[in-house]
């Protein structure tokens, strides 16, 4: 039975990107913070509720939405983006690896959404990213990031990457903390089998980023790393 429910999650979630994908492209290419963003929010609501799994958010009301901040949580499947989008109220661009924007309809979607891609192999083309990324933040665009930079094997947390936090202090941003619960336990790295369930994410108390310096950059770090494990479930 798991397998059948399974492959008609896999089948609702392709006829969302190939039917719907289309169709949102052109509201994101015209209007990516508005029509396009409802298009897609709507989108993600709809392929997750299909396969019986409810998103709910939890202190979004810590969250200063006017102000421009680097946003950075744990990262469990590939449903993370899609969960993260049904629950916030604003467009937010996000920095993927760019082997990502080779999959038909989404590749395309991701560029018309303003996602920046990085080759992580390639340390020019990475900085080129995060530079990128940063003249974003100060033009007053917040930014995702999942410092990880791959999906969990094991539902932990694994060693952050720099990147993201290089750029917080090059903008003078600050950091929000989020976790995502329940995203392993529905979908796992490596597995093709889907479980209904509930995807949880609760919003941290922004991580100011002032006072901290390059040479105390891993303070910072861990700083940011407690305050999404505090907010994680088990």
């Amino acid at each position: 039975m798991r397998a059948l429910f399974s492959i008609y999650v896999w089948v609702v979630w392709l006829l969302h990107l190939f039917v719907l994908g289309p169709i949102a492209l052109l509201f994101v290419a015209i209007d990516p913070r508005g029509a396009g963003f409802k298009l897609v929010k709507w989108g993600s609501w709809s392929a997750l509720r299909l396969a019986g799994i409810r998103v709910v958010a939890r202190g979004l009301e810590r969250v200063d939405w006017a102000k421009p901040q680097v946003f950075m949580g744990n990262h469990l499947n590939l449903l993370d983006p899609f969960a993260l989008c049904i629950v916030v109220p604003q467009h937010l661009a996000g920095v993927e690896k760019a082997e990502n924007l080779k999959i038909p309809v989404y590749g395309w979607l991701s560029r018309a959404w303003g996602n920046i891609a990085i080759q992580r192999e390639d340390k020019a083309n990475a900085h080129a990213g995060i530079a990128s990324a940063t003249d974003r933040l100060k033009s007053g665009a917040s930014i995702l990031i999942l410092p990880e930079g791959t999906r969990s094997k094991d539902g932990a947390m694994g060693p952050f990457k720099k990147g993201g936090f290089h750029m917080a202090l090059d903008a003078g941003a600050d950091i929000l903390p989020f976790a995502f619960n329940g995203s392993f336990e529905i979908l796992r790295n490596g597995d093709w089998k889907v479980y209904p369930g509930t995807i949880e994410i609760v919003f941290g108390e922004s991580v100011p980023t002032a006072g901290y310096t390059k040479e105390s950059l891993g303070e910072l770090v861990e700083t940011v790393r407690g305050a999404i494990a505090a907010n994680l479930n088990g």
